[in-house]
């Protein structure tokens, strides 16, 4: 089956790295690269907009990223950004993530960390990275300081604590399978049985768990 094309557009303050980043996109067969500009402010003035499926935007230590983006995501809902921004604080990971943006990495992650998440969000899904998820599980850790943390012996084999451990260290199903010589259908029936444990309904809930019991 022919792969669809996602249409994107490339925001980058920085005109050569920029140049870089819009060469590397143009290489991923699945990426058309629509148009380029340096800043958020002037998404909402390119006339090609209409064409553009997502944004991949970089962000150097703006304040107001998660503001500019939930103010476009207002005026245009279909669009989807993957965000690329320095090592973020605990509170900064948690307004962006609520201004909506499908995908949210460290712009110091390895190139195939950037292939995964350009391609997710390209497909429709979310991706964050391990940093940014690790940070959410941080913003969490108050609600939960006044009880102690569930310990693994308790109530979860020692099968499912690796499971836990490898889905917070952001490996994959099939990775996963290969780290653990099992099939995927059996990684799939462990991490439903987390999520049914632990009470949560992603991995970024099994993250937050897996902190605050100390498996990563």
């Amino acid at each position: 089956m022919e792969q669809s094309i996602t249409h994107a557009c490339l925001v980058h303050p920085h005109p050569l790295e920029c140049e870089a980043v819009a060469e590397w996109l143009r290489k991923r067969s699945y990426i058309e690269l629509v148009g380029k500009c340096n800043s958020l402010e002037q998404i909402m003035q390119l006339p090609y907009l209409k064409d553009v499926d997502i944004v991949v935007a970089f962000a150097h230590h703006s304040e107001n990223t998660a503001d500019q983006i939930l103010k476009i995501r207002k005026m245009h809902p279909r669009l989807k950004f993957l965000l690329l921004a320095p090592s973020p604080s605990a509170e900064s990971v948690r307004e962006v993530v609520r201004s909506g943006v499908s995908g949210y990495i460290v712009f110091e992650s390895e190139l195939d960390e950037w292939e995964r998440a350009v391609r997710a969000v390209s497909e429709g899904k979310v991706y964050y990275g391990q940093e940014v998820m690790l940070k959410l599980a941080e913003t969490s850790l108050d609600l939960y300081s006044a009880a102690p943390a569930p310990t693994t012996r308790d109530f979860l084999s020692k099968r499912e604590v690796e499971i836990l451990r490898l889905v917070a260290s952001e490996y994959s199903t099939n990775k996963i399978a290969n780290e653990l010589c099992i099939s995927d259908k059996t990684v799939e029936t462990h991490r439903r049985n987390l999520f049914h444990k632990l009470g949560v309904k992603n991995s970024v809930g099994l993250t937050k768990v897996a902190v605050r019991m100390g498996v990563v």
